[in-house]
């Protein structure tokens, strides 16, 4: 029942914005700054690329799409000189990103110990996002190091089935249920631009605030040659910012940070930091390059507006 509603007042909430837009990013930065004036810089590193045997629409790494994506894993030393940089750079949370399923018992032990010796020799707030893990697992993880797991629901449940077959929107809030009596704090986010409509959007963002998530990754499909997607439609900046203060006046306790794509959004970008967006993935994304953090410091100090960890 407390779907149906939270569905209701979040298509209230947009139908009301209609042709108010600065409205309700106003509103929506008011409710960012209750958690602080900074913007929170975060990265992510390609621990394992490629080789993932799930069919997502908009995924470059699956084996089933034929987009030249290699097969690989990170060393130890890799991960610590691209934690050292992140720290020298002024970001604030770094995050393993390996792709697959799940982890096996070998893969886990590996990253366990690479968490630790980050956490330990670099200092930095540590998020792990490993596919569908339990219980059990995602201990293990929070004992290395990691304070936060990350598991995007990517849109609503309704149109899920859309982009993924061979795993289902619940086994991703099994984990982030999981993840949560592990004692790790929550990210999870959503995909723009794959053909889903406002009510779908709307469908997810009502597990998201059901959840209490603490962040919310902010994604635009940038539509890669070899996918099912790969000629999907852009999606209109307005659209963006609009669903950015939707996600934060509806999910208060959350950071809603820009991710992937975000350079599709040209100005857009510096309004929806002024309405509502309280963190910046920064650095290139998995398989797609970003912006520095250099110039991600350069924008928010043109807003008007500094770093720091919310």
């Amino acid at each position: 029942m407390w779907l149906t509603i939270m569905v209701w007042d979040i298509e209230s909430l947009l139908d009301l914005s209609r042709g108010k837009l600065k409205d309700l990013l106003e509103r929506a930065d008011s409710v960012r700054r209750m958690g602080g004036d900074g913007i929170e810089f975060c990265s992510i590193v390609n621990a394992r690329s490629g080789g993932c045997s799930e069919d997502c629409a908009f995924c470059a790494q699956s084996v089933r799409w034929d987009t030249g994506c290699r097969s690989s894993f990170l060393s130890l030393d890799e991960v610590m000189s691209i934690a050292r940089s992140c720290r020298d750079s002024g970001i604030h949370r770094l995050s393993l990103v390996t792709s697959g399923r799940t982890l096996t018992d070998r893969d886990l032990d590996r990253l366990c110990g690479i968490y630790e010796v980050v956490s330990n020799e670099v200092g930095l707030s540590l998020c792990g996002s490993h596919g569908l893990l339990d219980e059990g697992q995602l201990r293990r993880l929070a004992s290395a190091g990691v304070s936060r797991y990350h598991c995007n629901l990517e849109t609503g449940p309704g149109f899920f089935p859309s982009i993924c077959t061979t795993h289902g929107i619940e086994e991703k809030l099994r984990t982030l249920c999981a993840a949560r009596a592990a004692g790790l704090e929550l990210c999870s986010g959503g995909l723009l631009g794959m053909g889903e409509t406002d009510r779908d959007r709307a469908e997810m963002v009502a597990l998201l605030s059901g959840l209490e998530v603490d962040s919310i990754p902010l994604n635009i499909l940038m539509p890669i040659e070899g996918t099912p997607l790969e000629g999907a439609a852009p999606v209109d900046p307005e659209t963006v910012l609009r669903w950015g203060a939707v996600m934060q006046i509806a999910v208060p306790g959350a950071t809603v940070r820009y991710a992937g794509g975000r350079s599709l959004l040209g100005e857009a970008v510096s309004i929806g930091l002024v309405g509502g967006i309280g963190g910046l993935l920064t650095g290139d994304y998995l398989t797609t390059t970003g912006s520095s953090a250099k110039d991600d410091v350069e924008l928010i100090e043109s807003l008007g507006m500094k770093s720091g960890q919310r």
